[in-house]
């Protein structure tokens, strides 16, 4: 199981990268749940909620759409829900289909974004 999961986790990062290069950006709840995916090998841009919370739409770039990467509690729900409304609402994309694809792969196992830091390749034994 897990080894499918860190297969999983590999391709699920080359298909961030790829749509950051189609102009999405990944939208985390916090600071550890960014640096969970750059530890996975993610580079393109993130925004937090808060960032997007303090700077508007600004904490996008110039990215074209959003992809909605919350946690999978009752409170990561309800922020994917309100981004997704709020976003589209002032023009952009976006996308919760990751979230539900990653939800789905890592049945249960954790429920927090920042989790996925267990994931990444760790150097030595």
């Amino acid at each position: 199981m897990m080894q499918d999961l860190e297969a999983f986790m590999s391709d699920f990062v080359r298909d961030l990268n790829q749509r950051s290069d189609e102009g999405w950006a990944v939208l985390v709840e916090g600071k550890r749940d960014e640096e969970a995916l750059r530890a996975l090998g993610y580079s393109g841009t993130i925004a937090t909620s808060s960032s997007l919370s303090r700077l508007k739409t600004e904490a996008l770039g110039k990215a074209t759409g959003a992809i909605i990467l919350t946690d999978f509690d009752r409170e990561g729900r309800t922020l994917a829900a309100r981004f997704a409304r709020r976003l589209s609402h002032e023009g952009f994309r976006t996308s919760l289909s990751e979230r539900r694809r990653l939800q789905a792969a890592v049945k249960g196992i954790f429920l927090h974004i920042e989790n996925l830091s267990r994931f990444a390749e760790r150097d030595g034994p």
